[in-house]
């Protein structure tokens, strides 16, 4: 088996506002594995908000042994065996390396990635396309982008200062369904509730991360108050978190970058749904080889928020 390693920079087609701040590309890293021929690709990338890097991860990757992925037949082992070493590593290094693992075996066996995980439902979740924010001239256009690829469920990005407006605006541009995503935004719960109630009297189906991720208290209020399923994003990026979790919040967002791959995500999904919990799967703005990784677990899912390679100009590998 032989790795390279593709450090890029995915440009957004648009300028991407949330409460975190304001950027116009996220940095990935490309993992491409080659074995007999066969190439797979997977992806890891890097909001500045997170505390991981491409420098961190090409030092992980370089320090793999290899020989450990492939059996003596020269088969690739299944990833939830062979990367058991390496579960220190950051995850979105981790991430990449076993999307890639995963389609290289595959691949390989000409099967799917869905086959090998034993995966049987043909549930279509329901799509969305994400509007930064933005005024509302920018809002008309990133809506007929979204539309343009076929999109008619939106969620739209909030950061506790634009929100009315930014309901206002889209309510006046679509009567597409939505929901809201704050990102931590809301400080204040008097005003959470309040216009939580008004998403509810347009048709909001779900917000996310309304509250600061440690704040479960005020978010477990929130949640008793609406009939909106509150979803866990930043609270919850590991299986350990679920546990932290529920009984707060109505549902989990589940991203292989911040998991550690499709081998984490689909515990996470399973052990969530379990619960009782429910499960939307996302990205972190990646091109079409991370979100195609997250599509695999796509009908386990209640939504699929695997937008970002709408959200980024082309990259030049293949999936």
């Amino acid at each position: 088996m032989n790795i390279k390693l593709h450090p890029y920079r995915l440009e957004f087609v648009f300028p991407f506002r949330i409460a975190h701040g304001t950027r116009t590309h996220t940095d990935a890293i490309f993992v491409e594995l080659e074995s007999n021929g066969i190439t797979a690709f997977g992806e890891a990338t890097f909001p500045p908000y997170l505390p991981y890097t491409i420098a961190v991860a090409k030092e992980s990757l370089s320090k793999l042994d290899l020989k450990g992925l492939i059996s003596t037949t020269g088969m690739v082992i299944d990833p939830r065996h062979s990367l058991l070493p390496y579960q220190n590593m950051e995850p979105p290094a981790l991430a990449a390396l076993d999307m890639a693992l995963w389609l290289l075996k595959a691949k390989s066996e000409d099967t799917t990635i869905r086959s090998l995980l034993g995966i049987t439902e043909v549930y279509d979740a329901p799509r969305t396309y994400t509007i930064a924010v933005c005024d509302c001239e920018e809002m008309e256009k990133r809506l007929g982008h979204g539309r343009s690829k076929g999109f008619s469920f939106f969620k739209l990005k909030l950061d506790g200062v634009n929100d009315r407006q930014m309901l206002a605006d889209y309510k006046a541009l679509s009567n597409a369904t939505f929901g809201v995503d704050a990102n931590q935004a809301w400080t204040d719960t008097g005003y959470a509730l309040e216009f939580s109630k008004e998403l509810e009297q347009q048709g909001c189906v779900l917000i996310e991360q309304p509250f600061h991720k440690d704040d479960l208290v005020n978010t477990k209020k929130l949640s008793a108050e609406l009939s909106i399923p509150i979803i866990a994003d930043e609270a919850c990026q590991k299986y350990e978190d679920i546990d932290k979790v529920k009984g707060h919040f109505s549902g989990i967002n589940v991203k292989l970058q911040k998991c550690g791959g499709i081998s984490p995500a689909y515990d996470m999904i399973k052990y969530a749904k379990s619960l009782g919990l429910k499960v939307l799967i996302g990205c972190m703005s990646e091109s079409i080889i991370g979100c195609s990784a997250g599509e695999v677990l796509s009908p386990l899912c209640d939504w699929n928020d695997l937008d970002g390679s709408y959200l980024v100009k082309e990259v030049p590998f293949g999936n």
